[in-house]
C-alpha cells in the first residue's frame, strides 16, 4: 500500500454536486439513465433502458487492414492521474479552470471549488493525407503538414519497442468504413427523443463521436447519419389507432424529428439562460466533436531539452510524466504551474524545456 507525500483537504467526490453523483432511487435518475437505462450500484432498484440497439451490418467490402504479428506497437497511453490537481480540479463549482501559476496547495481539492467535469477525447482535426497509411513504417520523426506519426510508438536504437506500456494491433477497421445498424425507442418524452436526434444527426457537419479504444491517439472518430427515409418515428396514440382499424395500412402520423429537436434545444436554453450553442458543457461537446482547427496537433503534454513551443515529434524513450514534473518544478526557476485550459479555447499546453544541470 502507498500513501500519497501530501494529503488533500477533500476526496473528489466531495468537490462533484450531489444532483451529478450516480442515482440511489428511480426519483434522481438523469435523461441519460430514463433512456439507456440504470441499476442501483448501491442497493436494490433499477429502471429498464428504453433505447434497444439491432443487428449492425458494414456495407463496405474489404473492411478490415491487417497487419500480421506481432502488429502495430502503439504509443503508450497515459492512466488517468487525478493527483493532478491543475487538471482535474476546476475554480468553482461551474467546472471552469483554474488559473495558472497557483501554489499547489491552493490548486488542489479543496471545499470551495469543483472538479472540472467528464473527460473527453477531443476530435483529431486536419490529419493529413495518408496519416493512417503503411502503419508498420516508423514515421514518427518526420513531420507531415505540422503532424507527427503520434499513434505509433517510435523505434528507439532502430528497434520496435514492445513492453508492459504499450499495446500493439494486428488489424484495424479501414478510414471511411460505413456500418449500418438499427434503433428502437419507446416511451420517450419529445424532449429525450429530441436530444437523442440531435446527438445523432443534428450536430452539424465536421463533427464526430468516439468510439473504442485509442481515442488519445486519433482512433475512433465516428459520423453519424439518420437514414431519415427509412425511419419512423410515431406517437404511442398513432400506433393504437392503427392497431384499432381494420382496414388502414397507411404508416401511423409521424412525429416531428425538428420539432422534439428544437423542444430538447429550448429546454436547455431555458434552463442556462442562454443561448443553446453557447451553454458551457454543449460548447465544450462541440469543441470536442470538431476537434481544433489551429493547425496543431492534439496529443499528451510534451517536453524537449530546448525552448520549443511548436509541434515536435515524440521521443523514443516516452517519458510523458516529465512535463508534470516540469510544470510543478520549485525553486528560483520554478515551473509555469499551467492549469489544462477550459475546452471551448483554441488553446494548448506548450512544450516544456527541461532545465539542464539540476
Amino acid at each position: 500500500m502507498t500513501i500519497s507525500r501530501s494529503l488533500e483537504s477533500e476526496c473528489p467526490q466531495n468537490l462533484l454536486p450531489k444532483s451529478l453523483r450516480p442515482a440511489v432511487d428511480l426519483c434522481r435518475l438523469s435523461p441519460a439513465d430514463r433512456v439507456f437505462g440504470w441499476v442501483n450500484g448501491e442497493g436494490q432498484g433499477a429502471h429498464r433502458g428504453q433505447l434497444r440497439i439491432g443487428p449492425i451490418a458494414c456495407h463496405t467490402e474489404y473492411p478490415l487492414e491487417t497487419f500480421g504479428t506481432p502488429g502495430v506497437p502503439l504509443a503508450i497511453l497515459g492512466q488517468p492521474k487525478p493527483q493532478q490537481a491543475r487538471f482535474y480540479v476546476a475554480a468553482s463549482q461551474n467546472g471552469s479552470a483554474q488559473a495558472d501559476n497557483i501554489p499547489r496547495t491552493n490548486a488542489g481539492y479543496l471545499s470551495f471549488k469543483g472538479l472540472r467535469g467528464r473527460k473527453v477525447y477531443p476530435h483529431h482535426y486536419g490529419l493529413p493525407t495518408g496519416y493512417w497509411l503503411d502503419p508498420m513504417q516508423d514515421r514518427t520523426q518526420q513531420p507531415v503538414d505540422g503532424h507527427f506519426q503520434e499513434y505509433r510508438r517510435p523505434r528507439l536504437n532502430g528497434q520496435e519497442q514492445r513492453d508492459d506500456q504499450n499495446r500493439s494491433v494486428s488489424q484495424w477497421v479501414k478510414p471511411g468504413v460505413t456500418f449500418e445498424f438499427d434503433i428502437d425507442v419507446i416511451n420517450l418524452s419529445p424532449v429525450e427523443l429530441g436530444a437523442l436526434l440531435w446527438l445523432l444527426d443534428g450536430m452539424g457537419e465536421g463533427r464526430y463521436h468516439r468510439l473504442g479504444g485509442g481515442k488519445p491517439l486519433g482512433f475512433g472518430s465516428v459520423c453519424l447519419d439518420i437514414d431519415w427515409e427509412d425511419s419512423s418515428l410515431c406517437s404511442g396514440e398513432a400506433l393504437k389507432n392503427r392497431y384499432l382499424s381494420l382496414t388502414s395500412l397507411q404508416k401511423p402520423d409521424s412525429i416531428s424529428a425538428t420539432d422534439c429537436i428544437d423542444r430538447y434545444k429550448q429546454a436547455v436554453a431555458c434552463a442556462y439562460k442562454n443561448e443553446f450553442d453557447q451553454v458551457p458543457f454543449i460548447a465544450a461537446f462541440l469543441r470536442a466533436a470538431s476537434g481544433f482547427n489551429t493547425g496543431l496537433p492534439t496529443h499528451y503534454p510534451q517536453t524537449r531539452a530546448f525552448s520549443d513551443q511548436g509541434s515536435v515529434p515524440p521521443l523514443p524513450a516516452g517519458e510523458s510524466f516529465k512535463w508534470f514534473v516540469e510544470n510543478e518544478r520549485t525553486g528560483k526557476q520554478g515551473g509555469p504551474k499551467l492549469a489544462l485550459p477550459d475546452l471551448v479555447d483554441d488553446q494548448g499546453l506548450p512544450v516544456l524545456a527541461i532545465k539542464q544541470g539540476r
